[in-house]
């Protein structure tokens, strides 16, 4: 004949739980097992089986202790239960769609730090604060970058990603380990030239046009230079820069001689 009651060890290894966990749900009112009149022992019965696992289904569901206690009191699950599960169901879906982002995130970085052995601090951290904030960004960019450059600046497929990610990473180096030459150093010519090379091949520019064609609006225009500038504050915001104030400072500097000296030569051949 099967036994009818359990001491608090023996259902617990019969069902497959703690006893710390048993503790918790009767100090909780979830599940209250009777006690022995003479020793005081918890006394479990055939019938909290059907019970425990009604509260490891509902755990399983994803539903918080504080729900499943009100469910422990029922009998019978109605109506309201399905607007529990639609709930949980929306909560899961949030949740996975972070968990495949931090995942997306975590296979991108591994990436860079295998080619690349080692990252400087400050990189890595503008890299991983990008990629977190990838949605803003194109929000952001909405109404300033033309849509079509946005699809290439910000693709979808993780390949194209980390390729990008990779040049990125590539180019904050050498803009730190050439910082304070001058323009006309073969080394900063070479490192703007490699880069600007690479912004009009992701967008599928001829060099005959300028980086700032990407803009969807005028930025001669000091309403639309205003927006620009309000715009990168804004991704600055959420994207920290990895330069120093003087590496950046040195980096717009040596971009605009390099973009005149670009304006300088297309005029030569005209």
């Amino acid at each position: 004949m099967k036994k009818e009651t359990f001491s608090i060890s023996e259902f617990a290894n019969s069902i497959g739980v703690s006893v710390r966990t048993l503790y918790y749900y009767d100090e909780k009112n979830i599940l209250k097992p009777r006690r022995d009149e003479n020793t005081g022992h918890r006394v479990y019965e055939k019938e909290d089986m059907l019970q425990l696992h009604k509260i490891m289904t509902m755990k399983f569901l994803g539903m918080s202790l504080d729900n499943i206690k009100d469910y422990m009191q029922l009998d019978i699950f109605n109506l309201s239960f399905i607007d529990t599960l639609r709930m949980q169901e929306s909560k899961l879906i949030k949740d996975k769609e972070q968990i495949d982002k931090v995942l997306d995130v975590i296979h991108r970085t591994i990436y860079l730090l295998e080619n690349e052995k080692e990252v400087d601090h400050d990189i890595l951290v503008s890299l991983l604060a990008s990629m977190q904030n990838e949605k803003k960004q194109l929000e952001l960019a909405k109404g300033i970058i033309k849509d079509d450059v946005m699809k290439k600046l910000f693709p979808q497929r993780a390949e194209e990603k980390m390729f990008f990610e990779k040049e990125w990473l590539t180019f904050c180096k050498r803009v730190k380990e050439n910082f304070g030459r001058p323009a006309d150093n073969s080394e900063v010519k070479q490192m703007l030239t490699d880069f600007y090379s690479l912004i009009l091949d992701e967008v599928d520019m001829d060099s005959s046009k300028k980086l700032t064609d990407i803009f969807s609006v005028d930025i001669n225009v000091k309403e639309n230079e205003e927006r620009v500038e309000a715009y990168i504050q804004e991704i600055e915001r959420f994207v920290p820069t990895p330069f120093t104030a003087e590496e950046k400072t040195w980096l717009e500097q040596i971009t605009t001689d390099y973009m005149s000296f670009l304006c300088n030569q297309k005029e030569r051949e005209n």
